[in-house]
């Protein structure tokens, strides 16, 4: 999914807007997959091997049955390639595994971009990972004792509906002007606001 400059200049507009009312630091990011996945992509590759040895039985069923097996490496090695294109391993992604692995990438960013470190413990993660389709928002403890994590499930649910519709810039400047609203209450913005974090969209592909 390609963001347009003005899609980028939007997001990070909509997190200055938003954090112009609280002290809450609001990091927008989109990563392309959260895993490698190797495990689906075997998978995937089994299934394929499977493929190419029923057709080497169905055009080749008056050879010798060994050509059935070889006909099958073959198989194995362009399924675990055709795992690297998303729409292809989609399918062979188990949810639970999908929502481990998205929580465990926020987790990394969270921590990695120092969102941790802000003064009042009032930084929040909004992240989006393409290949699943997942939105993951993080919010650190600060915010975490006044926030419930309900909250956070209903923006989430509204950008994922956004984002499978194809409208993902939209559902991140949504998603980050519901956030400023919600530490808006509990965290007003003060006259020392200082911007701790970058208010660009991060990319990671």
């Amino acid at each position: 999914m390609n963001l347009t400059q003005l899609d980028k200049d939007k997001i990070s507009q909509a997190v200055l807007d938003a954090e112009k009312n609280t002290t809450g630091e609001i990091v927008p990011m989109i990563v392309a997959q959260s895993d490698e996945y190797p495990g689906a992509r075997w998978r995937l590759a089994v299934v394929t091997a499977l493929l190419f040895g029923f057709l080497a039985y169905f055009f080749l069923g008056s050879f010798d049955p060994i050509w059935i097996l070889w006909a099958q490496i073959p198989g194995l090695y362009l399924g675990y390639w055709l795992g690297t294109f998303g729409v292809i391993l989609r399918p062979f992604l188990a949810s639970s595994k999908i929502d481990e692995e998205v929580h465990q990438r926020a987790l990394q960013a969270f921590f990695s971009r120092n969102l941790h470190a802000t003064k009042d413990h009032t930084g929040i993660l909004v992240m989006v990972s393409l290949l699943e389709h997942r939105v993951e928002i993080l919010a650190d403890s600060g915010i975490n004792v006044k926030v419930s994590k309900d909250t956070w499930d209903v923006i989430m649910t509204d950008m994922i509906a956004r984002i499978k519709s194809d409208n993902l810039t939209e559902g991140f400047c949504t998603a980050v002007r519901e956030c400023g609203e919600v530490l808006a209450k509990d965290f007003p913005g003060t006259h020392d606001n200082p911007d701790e974090l970058s208010n660009k969209l991060i990319i990671v592909d």
